[in-house]
């Protein structure tokens, strides 16, 4: 069951970096954190070049989420520089650029695993 699970996310998370990616989203990275504390699994982050961009990023993101059978958790800020969906497993982090370089979440876990869309393709296999 549990490596089930794995699978599933790992699938939604390379979907969305796909998506990420083709929606020229910057910056996308997927970060482990489950050897860094107890109750986060994983984060999503990533930049968009305007909020008008970010808010599309979020729109198109929750589709992902949503089909891979993720549901929301929380109600997002969406006139924000930095807009968070909780999907339970997956936390996505929308930011625009200087809103990203204010905070350096990733700077923050930094001790977490950050996974590559590679990393993700060789774990799609398994």
């Amino acid at each position: 069951m549990i490596k089930s699970k794995r699978k599933e996310i790992i699938d939604v998370a390379k979907d969305a970096l796909d998506l990420l990616d083709e929606k020229k989203a910057e910056q996308a990275i997927i970060m482990d954190l489950r050897d860094v504390n107890t109750f986060l699994e994983y984060f999503l982050i990533a930049t968009g070049n305007s909020m008008v961009h970010c808010k599309a990023l979020i729109k198109d993101l929750r589709k992902v989420f949503n089909e891979g059978g993720y549901k929301e958790k929380n109600r997002p800020e969406f006139d924000s520089n930095w807009i968070i969906l909780d999907f339970g497993a997956i936390i996505v982090h929308i930011f625009t650029q200087d809103t990203k370089n204010y905070y350096q979440l990733d700077k923050l876990w930094a001790d977490a695993k950050f996974i590559t869309r590679d990393d993700l393709n060789s774990m799609k296999s398994m």
